[in-house]
């Protein structure tokens, strides 16, 4: 059982001068950690000090009691005599926060400050040092306040919740919702500011602690919507764990997307009707020499007129063709492809039959080989073989022969156009598939130099590619590899 209190004090405290009442008191305060506590009289001459008050300023007891504070603690003196008169009347001060000067080296000392009655005109003075914890605070603060700078220079806004109210909000994002005045959204559901059909995924994302970044739209004071992109992470705010949301305004970017989807939508509009108003009088044009081409009374001086024309609109629909599809692939990064299942062999044979039409003094052979069934635009596939292979008989000799060969294995097919009479200089080979470039080389009978970027540009749009091969002792291949699987089922609007 512990002893009385008073029995561990000098002597020179007169025991029966306190009162009897505040013996377990004082007790227990003498024992409990972290507490210097000390007994003045009413001339605030100090009686007794404990040995964690000696260590807090730093001075033997046996030079500070029997001295006034004064002496004592020059610099905590100050601050303490009201607290102390206010004690020697009677009032009880609880927990007063003062500093000063304490101790032999005069460190400036930060101290929660009790004092009470003990007996007649004496007081009894129970001081804490919270230096470090107010520093620690200080720094605390100090912290959030250099993260919510760079917050604040990083995103629109930020705020502050716990559980979905709000605790704090930067004034960026109190200006983006028309609040100038924060303080109004203080202790107001986040929900509240969020637009109506936002409100269920946005509790949903909030409950689940979600870090990776969302897009909603909130409400502005007057109504209006303001789209954003919100990212949240666990944070702490004033010593306790809460979330934090930074804000962006996405409005600039959501308006450019829209623009661009009108310009967009504007520009298909524009090429599929300038598509189909080239094709309606092409095509008539083309029946029309068809059917000149087959008249039993036509001149014999128009024959050949009549070929010629019928070359020319074949030449014109095929200019017009590759300047749409240039465009199309320089607007909307490459072709849109419509795959069906097709049999790739009976594509390159209507190549041959076309071309043998149109050039019947040429020697044109077909190889195919292995499975050449799969899922690709037959159309497209169709323009690409039928491209190379003019392109082959625009610029090799008339006395060469040129071979389209198909090869089909597990993976794919295998695409060659080869003219073993045809060479291609060393130094146009790395740019030969550009639009424009190198016409006299590379351009086909339509003179536009679009026709092998073309072809590339279809390659990819099945995720294969092609490439060249040219040399003295085999001419020159086009290589083009298609892929059986993974192509992609779309591409384009």
């Amino acid at each position: 059982m512990p002893q009385p209190v008073f029995q561990r004090l000098p002597g020179a405290l007169p025991s029966p001068g306190i009162p009897e009442e505040t013996l377990p008191f004082l007790g227990a305060l003498l024992n409990a950690p972290g507490w210097g506590v000390a007994l003045v009289d009413g001339d605030s001459r100090l009686v007794w000090m404990n040995d964690l008050l000696a260590q807090l300023c730093g001075r033997p007891s046996a030079l500070c009691v029997g001295r006034f504070l004064s002496e004592a603690w020059p610099g905590l003196a100050p601050p303490l005599s009201p607290l102390l008169a206010r004690a020697q009347s009677g009032e009880r001060v609880a927990e007063e926060l003062v500093q000063g000067r304490f101790g032999e080296v005069g460190t400036l000392r930060h101290l929660t400050v009790s004092a009470m009655p003990a007996g007649p005109a004496g007081v009894m003075l129970l001081l804490r040092d919270t230096s470090a914890r107010l520093r620690e605070e200080a720094a605390l603060r100090a912290s959030e306040e250099h993260m919510r700078s760079i917050v604040e220079i990083s995103c629109d806004g930020y705020f502050f919740h716990d559980r979905g109210q709000f605790l704090e909000i930067s004034p960026g994002l109190g200006r983006l919702l028309g609040y100038y005045e924060t303080a109004e959204l203080i202790g107001r559901s986040i929900l509240d500011c969020v637009a109506p059909e936002f409100r269920a995924p946005a509790r949903d994302v909030m409950e689940r602690g979600v870090e990776a970044p969302y897009e909603l739209a909130v409400l502005h004071r007057d109504g209006r919507r303001i789209p954003v992109e919100v990212m949240g992470r666990h944070a702490t705010f004033q010593g306790r764990a809460v979330r934090m949301g930074a804000v962006w305004d996405v409005s600039i970017r959501k308006a450019a997307e829209e623009r661009l989807m009108r310009m967009e939508h504007f520009r298909d509009q524009f090429l599929d009707a300038a598509g189909d108003g080239f094709k309606a009088p092409l095509q008539m044009l083309h029946c029309d020499v068809l059917a000149l081409q087959h008249a039993p009374s036509l001149p014999d001086g128009l024959t050949e007129q009549v070929g010629r024309v019928g070359q020319g609109v074949r030449r014109v629909e095929r200019l017009i063709r590759q300047l749409l599809d240039f465009t199309r692939a320089r607007l909307s990064n490459g072709l849109p492809v419509h795959p069906a299942p097709v049999h790739l062999g009976q594509l390159a044979e209507r190549v041959v039959a076309d071309r043998r039409t149109a050039h019947p003094g040429r020697d044109l052979r077909l190889v195919t080989g292995g499975d050449l069934k799969g899922t690709w635009d037959g159309e497209r596939l169709f323009q690409l073989m039928d491209a190379l292979v003019g392109n082959a008989l625009h610029h090799g000799p008339v006395s060469s022969s040129v071979v389209l060969q198909l090869q089909g294995r597990w993976d794919g097919v295998t695409v060659q156009v080869h003219d073993p009479d045809c060479r291609v200089p060393p130094e146009y080979q790395g740019t030969l598939f550009e639009p424009f470039k190198h016409r006299a080389v590379c351009a086909a009978d339509d003179g536009l130099g679009l026709s092998l970027f073309i072809v590339r540009q279809i390659a990819l749009a099945h995720g294969g590619r092609i490439s060249v091969e040219s040399g003295a002792a085999d001419g020159t291949r086009f290589i083009v590899w298609l892929p059986r699987e993974d192509a992609p089922s779309t591409s384009g609007p």
